[in-house]
């Protein structure tokens, strides 16, 4: 028969080192939640404002840009096309030429722009400065083009 040297106070102890160990783990795992949950967070963020910068890097590219009257034209049928009446898209395209100052916010007018007979003709070798203007949280607010 086989005895148990172990005394009260010897079993205590390992209980009471057992508990502690637990303790231990339970806690680190909890500070490794954590963390992988802010750093879930900041990539989340971080893949959003790329997304956004992909989705918007064909407008920004103009800012600054020499670009040509057919590409201004064909620029006011990509973005605003899909609009008529009475919606309106949220991004406005201004056109300043030397006969007129014009500001589309829907593709209504794309049918003149090409009507050289009409004052919102864009004459396609003509060339615009553009520029875009955001808003205080990056968004594109409006896209100018101003013929040169």
């Amino acid at each position: 028969m086989k005895y148990n040297h172990i005394t009260d106070a010897t079993k205590v102890l390992l209980i009471a080192a057992t508990t502690m160990i637990t303790c231990i783990i339970v806690a680190l795992g909890m500070n490794t939640m954590g963390i992988a949950k802010e750093l879930n967070l900041n990539a989340t963020d971080q893949i959003s404002r790329l997304n956004n910068d992909l989705k918007d890097s064909d407008i920004k590219r103009m800012d600054g840009a020499l670009v040509s009257g057919s590409e201004v034209v064909n620029f006011i049928k990509k973005y605003l096309g899909d609009y008529s009446d009475p919606y309106k898209s949220t991004m406005t395209v201004s056109v300043k030429t030397d006969r007129i100052d014009k500001s589309y916010d829907s593709g209504d007018d794309i049918k003149k722009l090409r009507d050289f007979t009409h004052s919102y003709y864009i004459k396609p070798t003509a060339n615009f400065l553009a520029s875009v203007e955001h808003n205080k949280n990056g968004i594109i607010m409006s896209v100018r083009f101003v013929q040169q």
